[in-house]
């Protein structure tokens, strides 16, 4: 995995370099900024006037971008995380409107306590908004603490789970039996995957909600000190009979297999098949051009091939039926006319949908 991926800001060194060689053109466009979240810490002892953070885009832009605070509004972000109740991060906190610096302006009135706002990023073109959180604590959390907030633990296929005390017990095993269906071809392979998947240190972290993830910061300061490759997974958004009744419209999707693909991709299929690897990057490419798939707002370049093999996967195993391209419907058989590499891919890596039925127990209904 680190031979092959590169980080977010080396990513966008990569680019703003082409820009400055004249070797790629950068598309005048809005600021583009993450769609969740960033979050900084503020203790006791932090100076007013001090630099806490710092928000950065996305992707690189040609435009100048002015930066701004705005007073948290209850449900006005796209995933919900503000919500009644929430302290206003912008009597704590000012954002320099010329390099996105947060400096403390005020000790909060409240520690511990969690602050929250959205960051305005805009220039000629337009803007877009992100959730600042700020998290009060008395003190700087402590390395050798990192871990204690998950008292649930399991290891499946050389995948680690970590879940927190309020984690339902029945949804870490659904979960765990997720990671265990899908690797259920690599294991008759040899486990190759699997083997990468525990020699990168690679982990599910589950939490009870968004928000317990959000405010968690002892653990996310210290996850890359401890070696740990961490991908997030909440008990709110495991939801058991989704998949197995195929999608249906009038249940919360699940975000199990998604979440837990990524995470085998990134810690295992990267680093055993880099052929598959650049496979997967191409046909990614191919499918944004012919307009098959369209990724979202502020989500980096070098995350499109996760999102779009986890994409492919969830038409492979039928719960995008209600979806179409082209007049077709997203089907498993249709997915192999309409993206016959993709379908490749997904066949050699993962289990057949009858296959991950029959691993996972269900019968087909």
């Amino acid at each position: 995995m680190k031979e092959k991926h590169i980080s977010r800001l080396d990513f966008k060194k990569f680019i703003l370099a082409l820009f400055v060689l004249g070797i790629v053109e950068l598309q005048a466009q809005k600021p583009i900024v993450t769609d969740e979240f960033d979050s900084f810490l503020v203790t006791k002892k932090t100076e007013v006037g001090e630099v806490i953070g710092k928000i950065e885009l996305i992707e690189p832009n040609p435009n100048p971008t002015i930066w701004s605070l705005v007073k948290p509004v209850p449900g006005g972000d796209p995933r919900n995380y503000l919500k009644e109740g929430q302290l206003d991060a912008t009597k704590v906190v000012e954002i320099d409107s010329k390099t996105g610096e947060i400096k403390l302006k005020k000790q909060p009135s409240k520690n511990p306590a969690h602050y929250y706002a959205e960051v305005r990023a805009t220039n000629k073109e337009g803007f877009m908004e992100q959730v600042l959180i700020i998290i009060a604590k008395p003190e700087m959390p402590k390395l050798e603490n990192a871990l204690d907030i998950f008292t649930q633990r399991k290891e499946v296929g050389g995948l680690m789970f970590y879940a927190t005390e309020a984690v339902d017990k029945e949804k870490i095993d659904y979960a765990a039996n997720v990671a265990n269906a899908l690797l259920s071809k690599d294991r008759k392979k040899g486990g190759k995957i699997a083997q990468h998947i525990k020699r990168s240190n690679s982990a599910m972290v589950l939490f009870k909600t968004y928000e317990e993830r959000n405010t968690s910061i002892g653990f996310f300061m210290y996850w890359e000190e401890l070696g740990l490759n961490a991908q997030d997974l909440e008990d709110e958004e495991i939801i058991p009979d989704y998949l197995r009744l195929g999608g249906p419209r009038n249940i919360r999707r699940d975000a199990s297999v998604e979440e837990i693909t990524h995470k085998i991709h990134r810690g295992g299929i990267m680093n055993a098949y880099p052929k598959i690897q650049r496979r997967i990057e191409a046909a990614t490419k191919v499918a944004v051009e012919r307009g098959f798939y369209n990724p979202q707002d502020g989500l980096p370049l070098e995350d499109y091939p996760d999102e779009y093999l986890a994409f492919g996967l969830d038409i492979y195993y039928g719960v995008m039926g209600h979806r179409s391209f082209e007049g077709k419907a997203l089907t498993p058989d249709n997915l192999k006319e309409i993206d016959p590499e993709l379908y490749d891919i997904l066949q050699f890596l993962f289990p057949s949908k009858e296959e991950f039925f029959v691993e996972m127990g269900w019968t087909q209904e």
